[in-house]
Order: structure tokens, then C-alpha cells, then sequence
């Protein structure tokens, strides 16, 4: 199993194709959320123990996401460039500089 990223790195869920910020792993759930489940363990560890899954978060915001530990790869360098830039866009309009 390949290591899981540091909290706040930008990936990529191959699955989806949607980029966000890694947040942590999900070690359960319990059924009631939006996506079917709500995490009921939340660690930044380094290394996914178990049937844990990738918990991910936008990058504009909004709801996370869980994705399988394979699928979640670092974002290319251009994807990183892009959201990066599109955050600090987005807080700039917003007032928050």
C-alpha cells in the first residue's frame, strides 16, 4: 500500500478526477450523510491502516469527499499551479487577501 499524504497536500482522486486538499483518513462511518456515511474517526496519519479511505476537501470549499487510498495520487505540478492560483482568486474577491 503506498503512503498516504501529509495533511494539506493537493491530490488528485483518479477516480473522479476532482482535486482537492487531503484532510486525513476515515478509519469508519455510520450511514446518514449526504455521501452515505459520516466519518467517525478523522486521523492526518501517514499510512492508511485497514479498509481506511482518503478524506478530501475542494478547494473552493464545500462538502468533502471520501476517496480509496489508490486512487489519491499528488496532483501534477500544472493542477497544483492552478488551484493554488484559483484559491488566492477567490480570496481576493472576497476580501480576505
Amino acid at each position: 500500500m503506498q503512503p498516504l499524504p501529509e495533511v494539506g497536500d493537493l491530490v488528485r482522486d483518479t477516480a473522479t478526477g476532482r482535486v482537492g486538499f487531503y484532510v486525513g483518513s476515515v478509519s469508519g462511518s455510520v450511514p446518514g450523510s449526504a455521501s452515505g456515511s459520516v466519518p467517525t474517526g478523522v486521523s492526518g496519519g501517514a499510512s492508511a491502516g485497514g479498509s481506511g479511505r482518503c478524506l478530501l476537501r475542494p478547494v473552493h470549499g464545500g462538502a468533502e469527499w471520501e476517496a480509496e487510498p489508490a486512487d489519491v495520487q499528488p496532483a501534477t505540478p500544472l493542477r497544483e499551479l492552478r488551484a493554488r492560483a484559483a484559491e488566492i482568486n477567490a480570496r481576493s474577491r472576497r476580501g480576505l487577501s
